[in-house]
């Protein structure tokens, strides 16, 4: 075991030397100092970059993007919604998307994205490119209406069962109430002539009245059915418009990018330019 005053020394010699602090702050110094020197290349590394970006944001044309949110209908007397949302995007993408065929690959307008908002598998969320704003709103217009009428259709078809159904039950429960007011009016004929026959008659009201009972509670429960949020049509929540500024190029974003990666590129090349040339020189004086 070693003596405490053995172990005292070591611990000093473990501690930084001033002379490693001045060699890092004249490390810092000298890559300032070749900053300077290359300063030039720097800039022009910077201005290249930075032209290269203004030429793109001026250059690339302009793509404008319209998207609205559709709300996929259902019907609850039948299966649910009136088209399965994964489907339907899926459909979507195939008959307007980008990529008619493999390699092949439509111009603008086209739909570029169909999402499922997330938690809520009945609402899609459409996006359309378009060199214009009036192409993107258009094709936007026409996939949404092309939805909107296939599933209009499937809504009639499944809620066309239930409506003759309630008109039966309408028709049939004024039958049962014309008769309820007929035997009523033969009832108030009858009890001050002939009580017992008046009786008889009002024991016919029970099961009209019954009859009657059941068929409101039926046509209840139908309408129900047919009305939201049990049922209803595919619609758009919130409206088709022209977007007013383009979506791409995002040009402040393309120039701090520029100005980024120049900034970047010119101190990379600053230091190899830097090494090369001390290597250089180093060469050059042993060869001396």
């Amino acid at each position: 075991m070693r003596a405490p005053s053995q172990i005292q020394p070591a611990m000093h010699n473990s501690q930084p030397s001033p002379q490693a602090y001045a060699d890092s702050e004249i490390d810092l110094f000298e890559l300032w100092q070749t900053l300077v020197r290359r300063r030039l290349l720097i800039l022009a590394s910077l201005t290249f970059c930075l032209a290269t970006g203004v030429a793109f944001a001026l250059l690339y044309p302009p793509v404008y993007e319209a998207n609205v949110k559709l709300r996929i209908g259902q019907v609850q007397a039948s299966d649910g919604l009136l088209e399965n949302a994964t489907e339907l995007a899926a459909r979507i993408i195939a008959e307007h998307g980008e990529e008619v065929a493999e390699g092949i690959k439509r111009d603008r307008p086209f739909v570029t994205g169909v999402s499922i908002e997330k938690g809520i598998t009945t609402t899609l969320q459409l996006t359309v490119e378009g060199d214009t704003p009036e192409d993107a709103a258009r094709l936007l217009r026409d996939v949404a209406n092309s939805v909107q009428a296939r599933h209009n259709a499937v809504y009639e078809e499944n809620l066309k069962p239930i409506s003759e159904r309630l008109a039966r039950l309408g028709e049939q429960r004024a039958a049962l109430q014309q008769q309820f007011d007929d035997i009523t009016e033969q009832f108030e004929l009858l009890k001050e002539r002939d009580s017992v026959q008046a009786s008889l008659v009002m024991l016919e009201r029970g099961p009209i009245i019954n009859s009657i009972n059941q068929h409101d509670e039926e046509r209840l429960r139908l309408a129900q059915q047919v009305t939201p949020p049990q049922s209803r049509p595919t619609e758009l929540l919130g409206e088709i418009v022209e977007p007013a500024k383009p979506s791409k190029p995002r040009k402040v974003l393309a120039l701090v990018l520029a100005a980024v990666l120049g900034l970047m590129a010119g101190i990379f090349l600053a230091f190899v330019t830097e090494f090369v040339s001390r290597i250089k020189n180093t060469s050059s004086e042993n060869a001396s």
